[in-house]
Parts: structure tokens; C-alpha cells; sequence
């Protein structure tokens, strides 16, 4: 065999063993698992909730946990009553005696409270925390106006300057108010804020003793008529370490809820949902608390 027949040989077969021998980089790609981008186990994780925005928030390490359109402004309908009461709080004593006028009474919405009535601030406080009670928002109102020399038709108005000050005092900046229950004026509603505002509300008042007037079951008048309260939280039973929540529903809001609960013992975590539907409200808060548990930071 010459010199150029071995060469042509030994090229050819060098050829053959190239290509039918697979690279490096093919093997590795054909081991390789077909796993979704983190983009999509992210997207495929996500609670499916109605809530039109959302928030989670850890306040231990001050970090969103989940969120849904959390800068959009909404109906806020009773959770507006989160606002009202704080104010009442850093202007009135719990335990100054508050007298239920007819006016108050009259306020949109059912109530247990009787003409005449007289009661503790922080019984009022539990009607309003666990009922929701309108009547008992407005008695306050008039109360607190009363002893600051606010004609009883008068107080509503002067209220409100005194919530959109305590609102701004507490991180909330695009809330807005026009009466202090939050129930729908016509077609427009009584109050506005995002999920954000609200988180940030709690965030300020997380020490308060409002939020211990939710697990209230009962409380006395002055006169000593009993009144048994009906939770407007379907979820009080089902949120192990409860610390508060707040209702609220109206045409225009939908269904909103707030909860602040510990998981674990000692760890507070807000959640809100704005624009859901009366039932959805409540298994949209429990959906996200699921995947917060599932999700730890």
C-alpha cells in the first residue's frame, strides 16, 4: 500500500468514528430532566383566588410574601371601620360611657343596639370589631363629636378629617374618605384604598388593643342587657393563632377581608384581599395563607 492510499484510509476512518460517536455536549443535553423555568413553578404555585388585588405580608422580616395588584385603589366598604376606630381609640378613654341616640340607630344596616343604651367605649368597639355594627360606629362618632362641641348632624363630616389625618399618620396615602362606615353613597362608595394602605395601617398598629376586640362573644349595656355578638369572620374557628380581622361587603366593594394571624407563634402575617365575592373573600384568605405555609421566605 503507498504512502497516499494509507493516508486516505486513516482519514476516512477517523471520519466514520466522528460521526457516529455523539459529542459531549449531546450526551449531556439528552441526561438533562425536562424541568419547567422557575418563571413557570412560580406562575403554576400561585393561589388561584377572585380577590381583584391582594397582599401578604411578613412583618418579622418586613417582606411581601404575595401580592396581586396591591397599589390598586378600591371600594374598601367596613374595613374602612379599621380607620375609624383607631382614631376613636387615640381620642377617646375605653371605659367613658357612650349613650345610643335614635340617629344612630337609624344607620344603615342591622344592629342589636336599643334608643337609650348606654355603654363602654370598649363594648362599642366589640359591636363594631365583630358585627361590623354601623349603628355603633355612628354613636361613637357622635359621642366623641359631642364632647369636642360638634352638633350631632355636624359629626360625620368633622370625623372625617380626623380619620384622613390618622390614615396619612399611618402610611396610608391614597385613602380616601366620604363617611366613616365605608357603606356605599349612591354609586359611589364610602370610602377608598389599596391592599398596600391597609398592610400598612396594620403594620402601624400591629400593638394596638383593637385587634383584641374581635374574639369578644358578648358584652353588657350599662343596664346590664346581655348581647350576644355574631361574627361577621367565618373564619375565627378556622385561623389557628388569630391575632385580628376585619370584615366588609358592600354592591360596589364586593367582598373584602383583612386577617392578621401568627404562623408561627410569634410571627405575624397580614393578609388582605380587596374585590372578591362574599364567600370568596374568606377561601381566598385561606387559599394564600396555605401557600404562605407552603412557601416559607
Amino acid at each position: 500500500m503507498n504512502k497516499n492510499n494509507f493516508l486516505a484510509i486513516t482519514v476516512a476512518a477517523l471520519f466514520a468514528i466522528l460521526l457516529f460517536t455523539p459529542s459531549n455536549s449531546e450526551q449531556f443535553n439528552k441526561q438533562l430532566p425536562a424541568f419547567p423555568s422557575p418563571a413557570t413553578i412560580e406562575i403554576l404555585s400561585l393561589p388561584d383566588i377572585e380577590a381583584q388585588s391582594a397582599l401578604a405580608y411578613d412583618f418579622s422580616s418586613e417582606k411581601i410574601i404575595f401580592e396581586k395588584n396591591k397599589e390598586d385603589v378600591r371600594p374598601l366598604a367596613s374595613l374602612t371601620k379599621v380607620v375609624s376606630m383607631l382614631t376613636i381609640l387615640k381620642e377617646l378613654n375605653t371605659e367613658e360611657e357612650v349613650e345610643i341616640s335614635k340617629r344612630a340607630i337609624l344607620t344603615e344596616g342591622p344592629s342589636g343596639l336599643l334608643v337609650g343604651e348606654h355603654f363602654r367605649v370598649r363594648d362599642l368597639l366589640a359591636f363594631v370589631m365583630v358585627e361590623s355594627s354601623n349603628d355603633a360606629v355612628e354613636a361613637l362618632v357622635e359621642h366623641l363629636a359631642k364632647k369636642n362641641g360638634v352638633a350631632a348632624e355636624a359629626a360625620d363630616a368633622w370625623f372625617l378629617n380626623l380619620m384622613r389625618d390618622e390614615a396619612q399618620s399611618l402610611g396610608a396615602g391614597t385613602m380616601m374618605f366620604y363617611n366613616p362606615t365605608g357603606l356605599d353613597i349612591g354609586l359611589e362608595a364610602g370610602a377608598y384604598g389599596s391592599t398596600e394602605d391597609l398592610i400598612n395601617i396594620i403594620k402601624s398598629s400591629l400593638g394596638s388593643e383593637l385587634w383584641q376586640f374581635g374574639s369578644v362573644t358578648e358584652v353588657a349595656s350599662q343596664g346590664g342587657k346581655i348581647h350576644k355578638l355574631k361574627p361577621t369572620n367565618l373564619l375565627q374557628g378556622d385561623l389557628n393563632l388569630l391575632i385580628g380581622a376585619k370584615t366588609g361587603s358592600t354592591d360596589l366593594a364586593g367582598g373584602n377581608l383583612l386577617v392578621i394571624v401568627q404562623y408561627p407563634l410569634g410571627h405575624p402575617i397580614g393578609i388582605v384581599v380587596l374585590g372578591s365575592t362574599d364567600d370568596g373573600r374568606f377561601s381566598d384568605v385561606k387559599a394564600i395563607f396555605e401557600w404562605v405555609k407552603n412557601n416559607p421566605l
